[in-house]
This record gives C-alpha cells, sequence and structure tokens, in this order.
C-alpha cells in the first residue's frame, strides 16, 4: 500500500474520556500496518495526555462535547458525532473505515481490497443466529418491534463495531444509524445495545444502504462468542486462523485471555 493510495482513506474513531493506554494498541498497530493515512480521532475537551499522544503518531484529536445525561451513552452518541465529521470531509476522503478502539487491533493493511461503493459490514463469529444468541436477542427485543424480532431471529449476527465503506454510503449509514438512534427516548437510549439492533435491522431487513455481509475471520476476526480452538497464536505473536489465515483486524480480541497476552506482547510499550 502507498501513501498515495491512503491519503484518500481514513480511519475515525472516539476514544472520549479514555486514557492513553486504552488506545495505543489500536494506533500502534494501525501504524504497524502500513497504513499511512488519516486518524481522527474524538476526545473530550479534558484528554489532554490522549491528544498529545495522538499528535505524536501523526493522528488527529477531534474534540467533543459530551454530557451523557443529554447526549446519552457515548457508544450510542458518537454515530451522530461521525455522521456530522464525515459530513465536512465528504470531499477528502473516497473510503472511511468506523471503527471501535479500545478493543481493536491491527494485524495487516485493513483496506486491502475493500476500496469500492458501497459499505462492508463484518460478521460475527461461530455461524450463532441472533435468535439463538441471549445478549443479542436482548438488545433487539428492547429496541425493534416484535414483528421485526421475529424476522431478525434467524439470521446471522452482524457486528457495528467495524464498518468499511466509500464516502457517500458510509455518511448514508451514520445518518440512518443516528435517525434509528434519536427515534429512541433518551431513558431508554441509556441501556446498551442499540446500536446493535439497528446495525443489524439495517443489514437484514431494511437495508437502508448498499452493503456486502462479510464472514467472521476473512477480514475482521470478531472474537467474543468465538472459541478459542478457531486460533492459531504463532511465535511471532500473530494471530491466525485454524487454517492459516491471517486475519487484518481482531475485534474484541480481549474477551478470549490467550489472545489478549498475544496483542499486548507484540505491541508492549
Amino acid at each position: 500500500m502507498t501513501g498515495d493510495t491512503d491519503a484518500r482513506r481514513l480511519v475515525l474513531g472516539a476514544a472520549v474520556g479514555f486514557t492513553t493506554d486504552k488506545v495505543r494498541i489500536f494506533v500502534e498497530s494501525l501504524r504497524g500496518s502500513g497504513y499511512t493515512g488519516d486518524i481522527v480521532m474524538l476526545v473530550g475537551f479534558r484528554d489532554r495526555a490522549l491528544i498529545a499522544y495522538l499528535r505524536s503518531r501523526g493522528a488527529t484529536p477531534k474534540r467533543t462535547w459530551f454530557i451523557r445525561r443529554f447526549h446519552g451513552p457515548i457508544h450510542a452518541y458518537r454515530f451522530e458525532l461521525f455522521a456530522r465529521t464525515l459530513q465536512g470531509l465528504r470531499d477528502r476522503y473516497d473510503t472511511v473505515m468506523v471503527t471501535d478502539v479500545r478493543d481493536v487491533a491491527f494485524q495487516a493493511h485493513p483496506f486491502a481490497a475493500t476500496d469500492g461503493d458501497g459499505c462492508l459490514f463484518f460478521m460475527e463469529g461461530d455461524r450463532r443466529a441472533i435468535g439463538d444468541e441471549p445478549t443479542n436477542m436482548v438488545y433487539v427485543r428492547t429496541f425493534l418491534s416484535d414483528a421485526e424480532v421475529e424476522r431478525l431471529k434467524p439470521h446471522r449476527i452482524t457486528c457495528c463495531g467495524v464498518v468499511i465503506g466509500g464516502m457517500a454510503a458510509m455518511i448514508a449509514y451514520l445518518d440512518r444509524m443516528t435517525a434509528d438512534l434519536k427515534s429512541v427516548p433518551l431513558r431508554v437510549r441509556r441501556k446498551i445495545g442499540a446500536d446493535t439492533a439497528f446495525h443489524n435491522r439495517m443489514a437484514h431487513l431494511t437495508r437502508d444502504v448498499p452493503a456486502t455481509l462479510v464472514e467472521n475471520n476473512v477480514r475482521v476476526a470478531t472474537m467474543g462468542i468465538e472459541p478459542l480452538s478457531v486460533y492459531r497464536i504463532g511465535a511471532d505473536n500473530l494471530v491466525r486462523t485454524a487454517d492459516g489465515h491471517l486475519p487484518a483486524i481482531l475485534h474484541q480480541y480481549d474477551r478470549i485471555p490467550e489472545i489478549k497476552a498475544a496483542v499486548e506482547a507484540r505491541w508492549r510499550a
């Protein structure tokens, strides 16, 4: 990957209120993957040490005004902030990744073979359907209608923790997510899982944006409900699937102690 290619790409994340140790592996592994493009990170006005660290790694901190009792939880409100950010950058970039930060690490260039006009939605682990996974059922029952829940039950879980797409499609995705989240009363929105419920409704039912569903462990390994036996940890502390494939992005790696230890060893401060 060349710097010229990455110049039209953006990685966008939220680290409001985080300490530097919560973002260090994300940033160091992203730069270590060969990605030379822009990184924009939403931060709080008081996150001074984090701001200094991000600037030292060539990332752009974007100070964000956030009050939980007014805006709801940051994991939901971030989508509105992401949407506003991209609206002001629509002519600057062609391809965007919106991603979790604290539990994401990179093993290879994240944009390899991902450029295109639509969105990529990444499947979650072990091929379970939404109706067979208790946590996701809580999410969809809390935020969706009974009819929508029934229609979603047989579908596979998609994860909103990492989404990649062309600029127009990503703006449409974030605008739709923002509208869905804002339609929920704030007292309900404070419960976790609204973003997951609306993301899966968009992926499987409403299809508001052009999107391709990508199998887990191909480009993104979302590990929260995958068994350790799916993976192999090499002497280089890289994590591969049992058949030797190297996912470019590890998500929720901290939920499997052996993998968390390998990632931390590879990016030891």
